[in-house]
């Protein structure tokens, strides 16, 4: 039989790195917890012998990340729990973090994404124009 009618992908090569896909961002901004998890996760996989891949997205950001505190605790920003309640009365919660903290399960969001962008600087009361509609801010807590 000719090759052109056999399955040719019998050896597909592994690829050779298995990231995340969390790319480091210019500005690199973690909450504090944030910080110390990612230190600490990279503490065990290096003492483990852990996900070499890991381990170098981990080391990558760490390079470059910097811990902050927020200025004014009555405005969204980094670190920020964010309760917002749309038209219907749906509230959602978010929790404004950096990008090596980001968990969309759990409602964390990188600060630099667009979600996280229309609550920047927001304060209790205020009305955001969010990627699904118009939401008002209910609580903010850090």
């Amino acid at each position: 039989m000719s090759k052109a009618f056999t399955k040719e992908s019998e050896y597909v090569p592994e690829s050779p790195i298995r990231r995340l896909g969390v790319p480091v961002p210019e500005l690199n901004v973690v909450t504090p917890e944030g910080l110390r998890a990612a230190r600490a996760e990279l503490d065990e996989l290096q003492r483990t012998g852990g996900d070499p891949d890991r381990i170098r997205e981990l080391t990558d950001h760490l390079l470059t990340a910097t811990a902050i505190e927020p200025e004014d605790r009555e405005v969204v920003g980094v670190g920020a729990r964010v309760v917002v309640e749309d038209d219907v009365g749906t509230r959602s919660e978010y929790r404004i973090v950096g990008a090596i903290e980001a968990d969309v399960k759990r409602g964390w969001i990188g600060w630099m994404t667009p979600l996280a962008q229309a609550l920047w600087g927001a304060r209790v009361g205020d009305t955001v124009n969010l990627p699904r509609g118009e939401a008002e801010v209910v609580s903010i807590e850090y």
